[in-house]
């Protein structure tokens, strides 16, 4: 056999040991959260993007809260979340930020636009202790940017309060 034809099915070979590889742990269906619960889908914070669409889309199911970790409905929380009529937009947010406290190391951002009421956010994790995490991030709201900071503490697996 020709060099080159060994040389060919040898790239071959090393890609597709490399797809299996990546593709397998793009994949995973464990992600282990912070508070130690076990998910078996990121939603896309992993990669800095929270799939809004699809967090909708669940939400509209009823069954996003055994699937994501999501934040508690405070006094805090809708003072940077105004409340709404619209349940899956407080779903997203909801969950999008609790998945993002979860999962995401911190200084690693995560962004997203929520579908039903257009409203972006961009939100990084910080410092974690035994039960709690700060966090930094920034609403835009029809072009108009607000930052907002804080601490979230998961008194649960899943579940996070923010902290006044």
């Amino acid at each position: 056999m020709p060099i080159a034809q060994v040389r060919i099915k040898t790239v071959f070979c090393l890609l597709a040991i490399a797809a299996a590889f990546f593709g397998s742990t793009a994949n995973a269906k464990n992600f282990i959260g912070y508070t130690g619960k076990g998910w078996n889908n990121d939603f896309g914070v992993l990669r800095g993007q929270c799939d809004a669409k699809l967090v909708q889309a669940e939400s509209l199911k009823g069954s996003l809260t055994e699937q994501m970790a999501y934040v508690e409905s405070g006094d805090v929380f809708k003072s940077i979340f105004p409340e709404t009529t619209l349940v899956d937009a407080f779903a997203v947010d909801s969950h999008c930020f609790g998945h993002t406290m979860e999962l995401v190391p911190s200084g690693q951002a995560v962004r997203w636009i929520n579908p039903a009421n257009g409203i972006g956010v961009y939100l990084s994790p910080g410092a974690k202790s035994d039960s709690c995490r700060t966090y930094l991030g920034v609403t835009i709201e029809n072009g108009e940017k607000t930052k907002f900071r804080g601490e979230v503490c998961s008194p649960s697996k899943g579940l996070w309060r923010v902290q006044q």
